[in-house]
């Protein structure tokens, strides 16, 4: 999900409600909301990701979250979770906005379905970009609307123009309906999960227990909790020390 599907997004929302966002999370998102006049509220995780109590007993109306692969922990959030959260927006009479930034890429167990796909009271902004399972320049990205902001969007945004070249739209619809873009999708994840794998081999063979590895299930990047109990300016000064 580009900026300015963001800032859209936060015009359609409006500016009175509380965005709740995830913590740790997205820097640029926290930033785009602030930089609009948004009010945040900073939500913890916990194994399952955003903690709906906390969200719950905040102010926040709409949450901003990564489910299928949350930045940076790597957390992938399960059903029941997922369905949590979407009552939690129908009390609220909210939204969540669902950013699925690589769901594309899940190595292990079934797929699990999209908040936006379970959502039956229309809460949910469903939010994709193609720059990590195709081709990163063309800044390629959509947004999937519950029909209340559909129509905000087509009463109010409908003449913004679009920075992607309807070339480049075109040619993508013809790959999609042709078939070669799901050819193309299993190939990519193909390749990335032997990536995936030797680097998590790897890992294991020079680091062993030294390190906890978070978040390997899916996605284009882990995380590592080293076992050392050195605190985050040791670890970065000892990294810098060593050429890393």
């Amino acid at each position: 999900m580009n900026e300015r599907d963001r800032t859209m997004l936060c015009k359609m929302i409006g500016r009175e409600l509380v965005y709740g966002i995830e913590e740790p999370g997205y820097d640029r998102v926290r930033l785009i909301f602030k930089d609009y006049g948004r009010s945040v509220k900073h939500i913890h995780l916990d194994k399952n990701g955003i903690n709906v109590a906390e969200l719950t007993e905040s102010e926040a109306k709409v949450a901003y979250v990564t489910p299928s692969h949350q930045f940076p922990l790597g957390i992938v959030m399960p059903i029941s979770r997922r369905l949590e959260l979407i009552e939690w927006a129908k009390e609220k009479g909210g939204y969540v906005i669902e950013d699925d930034y690589d769901s594309e890429f899940r190595y292990e167990g079934k797929p699990i379905p999209s908040l936006q796909s379970l959502d039956l009271y229309g809460n949910v902004v469903y939010m994709g970009t193609f720059s990590k399972s195709l081709i990163p320049s063309l800044r390629l990205s959509y947004m999937v609307l519950p029909t209340n902001l559909l129509v905000k969007y087509n009463e109010n945004f409908i003449g913004y123009k679009q920075t992607v070249s309807r070339l480049h739209q075109h040619t993508l619809r013809l790959f999609m309906e042709s078939g070669q873009w799901s050819r193309h999708l299993n190939k990519v994840r193909n390749i990335y999960k032997k990536k995936h794998n030797a680097l998590l081999t790897s890992i294991k063979a020079n680091m062993n227990d030294r390190v906890r590895i978070i978040g390997s299930g899916s996605g284009l990047h882990v995380r590592l909790e080293p076992q050392n109990n050195m605190t985050e300016k040791e670890l970065i000064a000892t990294a810098k020390e060593k050429g890393v």
